[in-house]
């Protein structure tokens, strides 16, 4: 197993390890893998941050392609993107720029839940309209095959 897998793994493990608390960032994530690694600040202060970026973007990465209903879908064909139930967690509400964060379903807020219903309309929105573009341009082509 490479190195960068076993990252990764530990990542996935703080996931699943504090899956009963209310709200988790990936900065969180991060620093929570840093204690399971057994890597101080002290130890190198330049290596600690460098590592912790690194495992902040992997959270980042698993969080949102489990949390966050308008990241795009998985290379595997057979994923439900619409399953009948809801996730377990949703991202918070949150300004521009600010790193997400994700809240169990049962502690959102009315902000929270109008917060994703307004992102995901947007993006249903917006990936219907590229689905038009793209079809009125197979329509019109020039010198166009039969399908």
């Amino acid at each position: 197993m490479s190195e960068e897998q076993e990252l990764a793994d530990i990542v996935e493990r703080v996931i699943n390890l504090y899956d009963s608390i209310k709200d988790v960032s990936p900065a969180w994530v991060a620093t929570q893998a840093m204690t399971l690694i057994e890597f101080p600040r002290a130890l190198h202060r330049l290596g600690y941050v460098g590592c912790h970026l690194e495992l902040r973007q992997l959270a980042r990465g698993k969080l949102r392609r489990r949390f966050d209903p308008t990241a795009a879908a998985d290379d595997d064909d057979t994923r439900d993107l619409f399953p009948e139930t809801l996730q377990e967690r949703y991202p918070k509400a949150r300004k521009p720029g600010d790193e997400p964060s994700y809240r169990k379903l049962d502690a959102l807020t009315e902000e929270d839940v109008n917060y994703n219903v307004e992102r995901m309309r947007l993006v249903a929105y917006a990936l219907n309209k590229h689905a038009d573009r793209l079809m009125t341009w197979w329509r019109a082509r020039p010198g166009k095959a039969a399908a």
